[in-house]
């Protein structure tokens, strides 16, 4: 590497920074409000002490978020506020390289600014640097959040290290999935993919106590290596800035390999004469979309299949004092730990955590397709904009029934083969099913803000999102009831409720909700300019 390769680093960094105020303002201070958040919920019951003990105890806890350790009030706090402030910081510094990276690169602003005297390794090298940025400035700010509210230094330092690793980590991920992808949407898609398999390590590591090397691959569950308030291991710090190197090299490294625009995964090329049957938009729409769904149907398959046959490995006894702690105590008691463990399995991957991404990934393909002027182009022909819209959500729609199914599918079937009991496969499958409206939901909701708001709606659909599952993190913590979760698309599937008693008639309004939003959407759509 040339020093001239990196001119224009700091010039395009107070720009990206401008750029950013907002957005990086949010997952950066939302990582310390998790963290108080927890702290609040623990500090706030009289019976701690005996609640974790029955947490870190109970066989359905330890197996989704591992024991609690130490087995104290930081140690609680940890178990659950570091684990979703470490999730908060990996997705917002990765999706922050991939703005100003690929999506720069995909919408032609990024060869705008190399005409410039701009090294090509700034623009790279500028987004790493935000996402650097907001990785150690939440580590900071939790670091003094912890101490403020009179934790000690050691641990409290410790755990802003252990937070800020993990963004640094993810930032060289999404520096990498930028250089790989010809496109924003497969290499946002990427992390997302990371993320879930980072989540299968950390429930492997959690079945195997807690402490297996599993967790080593796993950052959100690094704190359970560093062990902050307990043995407080400062060395592990040194081993994960050297894991995360490893990916920024590489980025840089596949850089120098692939001409501008393209990814080191060619974009594949369309045939010279389209086959008979890609005749209309619908056609079109699926010919599009096949492989994202091909793709996110087996990767569900496979984390389903595996949680599914490690299922009966889980304990079914449960005291009887934490199945009268708090309502979410009272549904896991009420269904058995293993049948929890596959609901929430279901809920994470096939609602909060998985398809709710797709559903929106799904909706903001059309407006890539619109910045790369292809929709224009389609729309230049006899084909309408309702035809051309309906089309791609109609596809958005069903491949969300062909992913739900296939998670179903491969989870009953891996829970049955390990356990000997076939009954488990439509039980799961009908739990699989029960998340369809819920999902159609967001995806009208990302229509409706893609017809009207094109621009903003790309930040809006993720930070609602967000908001939907701060909602469902607050509920767990008890912190608000189950009249504030009604507010999201999330309570009428949710994983408290067995399978045998959700009721039909809100899955059937969530779905008319769904229908009304999306033809809000394609009249927004229809009365606006495309591109704006």
């Amino acid at each position: 590497m040339k020093r001239e390769h990196f001119t224009g680093t700091f010039k395009l960094l107070r720009l990206y920074l401008r750029r950013d105020r907002f957005i990086l303002l949010i997952w950066v201070l939302l990582s310390a409000m998790v963290i108080n958040g927890q702290v609040s919920f623990v500090k706030s019951m009289p019976d701690w002490q005996f609640y974790i003990e029955e947490l870190s105890n109970s066989p359905l806890t330890s197996a989704l978020l591992g024991p609690v350790v130490p087995l104290n009030m930081e140690g609680a706090i940890m178990w659950r506020g570091l684990l979703q402030a470490s999730i908060t910081v990996m997705l917002g510094a990765a999706i922050t390289v991939i703005r100003h990276t690929r999506t720069e690169e995909s919408t032609g602003r990024n060869e705008l600014l190399l005409s410039k005297p701009v090294g090509p390794y700034a623009n790279l090298s500028a987004a790493l640097i935000i996402a650097f940025i907001g990785s150690i400035i939440s580590g900071i700010l939790v670091a003094g959040l912890l101490i403020g509210l009179g934790f000690g230094s050691a641990g409290s330092i410790l755990v802003g290290l252990t937070l800020a690793a993990s963004g640094l980590m993810f930032a060289g991920i999404g520096g990498l999935c930028a250089q790989i992808f010809s496109q924003s949407g497969a290499a946002r898609g990427a992390i997302f993919g990371a993320y879930g398999l980072t989540m299968v390590t950390m429930v492997a590591n959690n079945m195997g106590g807690g402490g297996t090397i599993w967790a080593w691959l796993a950052p959100e569950a690094w704190f359970r290596i560093t062990v902050p308030y307990g043995d407080n291991n400062y060395w592990p710090i040194i081993v994960f800035l050297l894991i995360s190197a490893m990916p920024l090299s590489l980025s840089y490294r596949l850089l120098d390999r692939r001409d501008m625009g393209s990814g080191i995964v060619p974009q594949k090329e369309g045939r010279p004469a389209a086959v008979p049957w890609l005749n209309s938009p619908l056609a079109m729409a699926w010919n599009q979309h096949r492989y994202k769904i091909l793709i996110w149907a087996i990767a569900m398959a496979y984390l389903g299949g595996l949680m599914g046959y490690g299922t009966p490995n889980i304990s079914e006894s449960i005291s009887e004092t934490f199945s009268q702690m708090n309502t979410w105590s009272l549904a896991v008691a009420k269904l058995g730990n293993q049948e929890s463990f596959m609901a929430v399995l279901i809920y994470i991957l096939g609602l909060m955590g998985g398809l709710s991404v797709y559903g929106i990934t799904s909706v903001q393909r059309m407006r890539e397709e619109e910045k790369e002027d292809y929709a224009e182009m389609v729309l230049s022909k006899p084909v309408s904009r309702f035809g051309w819209m309906g089309s791609n959500l109609v596809i958005a729609f069903v491949g969300s029934i062909i992913i739900l199914l296939s998670l179903g599918l491969a989870s009953g079937i891996g829970w049955s083969i390990a356990s000997g009991d076939s009954s488990h496969i439509l039980r799961v499958l009908l739990m699989s099913i029960s998340k369809i409206p819920s999902v159609w939901a967001i995806i009208g909701l990302a229509a409706l803000l893609y017809g009207w708001l094109p621009r903003l709606g790309v930040f809006l659909n993720w930070l609602i999102l967000a908001g939907f599952i701060f909602v469902e993190m607050l509920w767990e913590a008890g912190i608000v009831g189950w009249s504030a979760l009604k507010m999201t698309p999330f309570a009428y599937s949710h994983y408290s409720i067995p399978i045998g008693e959700i009721h039909v008639l809100p899955l059937i309004v969530l779905t008319a909700i769904a229908a009304a939003l999306v033809g809000l959407g394609i009249l927004g759509f229809n009365r606006r300019e495309i591109g704006h």
